[in-house]
């Protein structure tokens, strides 16, 4: 990886669609944590690229190339959640969400219990278990690229996974 992040630095545009490809599912993942329309979702990652594509050789440490982009696409996913606070999801954005060529091949029911399970959770939390358990990001790597105390974040695990396992038992969450 180091060596594709060198390259890139280089302009080698070939190095940096091999960078982004190998962590592309978990870019929307967290993405789609934070936007609800499809469209949005895509214009963030779009925008992440091109940031990080034009700014890549500011990159001090090319060991941290993931954690690095994940942190621009935050920021992208923020600025995106601050300008539709307020917008309604449509039904054709709702079965873009569900329909996604990306996960055809994932059981429907399977794809509504992962969203269900992830929308009693509060933003961060949502993020923090897909960097955890979809990206497999130690407590400590999260709390870099979220800039929170590594106890924040095990707290904030350990709450998440206890509304989850609060909702697989069929108990009543009470927020």
């Amino acid at each position: 990886m180091e060596e594709l992040v060198r390259k890139a630095k280089e302009g080698d545009k070939e190095a940096f669609t091999i960078l982004i490809k190998d962590r592309e599912e978990s870019l929307y993942k967290i993405a789609r944590a934070r936007l609800q329309s499809q469209e949005d979702i895509d214009d963030a990652i779009q925008e992440t690229m091109i940031s990080a594509y034009t700014k890549i050789k500011r990159l001090k440490d090319n060991t941290k190339f993931y954690s690095w982009i994940i942190k621009i696409l935050i920021n992208k996913c923020n600025d995106k959640y601050k300008k539709n606070k307020t917008k309604i999801i449509s039904i054709n954005e709702f079965e873009d969400k569900y329909y996604n060529q990306e996960y055809q091949n994932i059981d429907m029911d399977l794809r509504l219990e992962y969203e269900e399970m992830l929308s009693i959770l509060e933003y961060k939390e949502k993020v923090i278990i897909i960097l955890y358990y979809d990206n497999g990001y130690t407590t400590r790597e999260i709390s870099k690229i979220l800039k929170m105390n590594e106890n924040t974040i095990k707290t904030k695990l350990r709450r998440a996974k206890g509304k989850i396992k609060i909702k697989i038992e069929g108990g009543i969450l009470n927020g």
